[in-house]
């Protein structure tokens, strides 16, 4: 399957490409008052208002210094982009590679693969973010 690596504060996570819709560069988000403190706020994207969540706050990890990139998530007919640090590449990872996958700490998290002297978390988030 194929997966996005991107880094947040010195740590690897990956992401199912097949909830990423595009990868767009951090641009101008206006914030929303009084929203949680991981909605960051709205982005314009080609004439399409969305929400920007950032990933670390809704992690509840240290958020980076700067963030380089927007992941545009996508479910069915709904947008919403997700702020992190900066997008490596896109890599295949076989299931049988994904060790730790039953572990109950966090609802996002869907396991650890170590590959090519990386060790990356897995992360999925769209049933936190739509």
């Amino acid at each position: 399957m194929q997966m996005i690596l991107f880094t947040m504060n010195q740590q690897k996570y990956l992401i199912s490409a097949d909830s990423v819709e595009e990868v767009v560069d951090t641009m101008a988000i206006t914030p929303v008052p009084l929203a949680p403190k991981w909605v960051k706020g709205l982005i314009n994207l080609r004439g399409t208002v969305m929400t920007v969540i950032g990933l670390a706050e809704l992690i509840n990890v240290p958020s980076a210094a700067d963030n380089k990139n927007i992941l545009i998530m996508k479910q069915g007919e709904d947008r919403k982009g997700l702020l992190i640090e900066e997008v490596i590449e896109v890599v295949d990872i076989n299931k049988e590679d994904i060790q730790l996958a039953n572990a109950e700490d966090a609802d996002y998290y869907d396991g650890v693969v170590a590959f090519s002297a990386i060790v990356a978390n897995i992360v999925n988030v769209n049933h936190l973010i739509f």
